[in-house]
């Protein structure tokens, strides 16, 4: 089901620039006045634990990944131009090293709906990029078949899949991504379980009847409540 709309600002070490720091990003993001109609805010920093999860060797994780959420892309739309989040943005990077993508975010129910959701704060990000035949049937395929497998993995709290809608954004990097992942856990130790269990084969055999695509990257990322 579609359970809210995002804005997210994804910063990739892949610029000759020093990474700046994440403190100073998430000081700067709290002191951000945000609109009424905004819903909830992330900042996603890179787990602490990060390098145990040696299984995908994708390289660096992101710098900083920020996830603006509200009912529709409307005032996800409008907060692009917001001068206070632009603040934010600035203190650590300028507008050309961040891109920015409005998503359709459908969760996965899973098979114990009584299993808390908001204390998970590991994160596992995947990021599908092309080249994709039809980017928008990679997506309908990926979001039909691969997330019941994934909530069926051991200890996992929550299952969301980031839908691109395709607004363009002047002035702006767009996100090349065809489909952003995110699966939640309460520890690394809860992560690496699941991926040691009997699902992963299922999860495999699913991902040879995706359509086409280029690649995907996977990054254990710390989430982190700004409002």
């Amino acid at each position: 089901m579609i359970d809210a709309c995002a804005l997210a600002f994804t910063f990739d070490p892949d610029a000759p620039a020093s990474v700046p720091s994440a403190h100073a990003l998430t000081e700067a993001l709290r002191r951000v006045t945000w609109p009424a109609d905004v819903d909830g805010v992330d900042a996603f920093v890179p787990h602490p634990e990060h390098a145990r999860l040696e299984i995908f060797g994708d390289g660096p994780p992101p710098f900083a990944i920020v996830e603006c959420r509200a009912r529709s892309p409307g005032p996800l739309r409008e907060l692009i131009g917001d001068a206070g989040l632009q603040a934010a943005l600035a203190e650590t990077a300028t507008e050309g090293r961040w891109r920015v993508g409005v998503f359709r975010v459908v969760r996965e129910p899973l098979p114990d709906p009584a299993i808390g959701r908001a204390a998970a704060t590991l994160s596992l990000v995947v990021h599908y990029y092309g080249p994709v035949d039809d980017p928008a049937a990679f997506a309908a395929h990926y979001v039909a078949h691969h997330p019941a497998l994934l909530a069926r993995l051991p200890q996992i709290r929550d299952v969301l899949c980031h839908v691109p809608d395709g607004s363009p954004l002047p002035g702006w990097r767009p996100d090349p991504t065809v489909i952003r992942n995110e699966v939640r856990f309460d520890a690394m130790d809860d992560l690496l379980a699941a991926l040691r269990s009997p699902v992963m084969r299922e999860l495999r055999a699913d991902a040879q009847a995706f359509p086409r695509f280029g690649r995907s990257t996977h990054y254990p990322m710390l989430r982190l409540r700004m409002a």
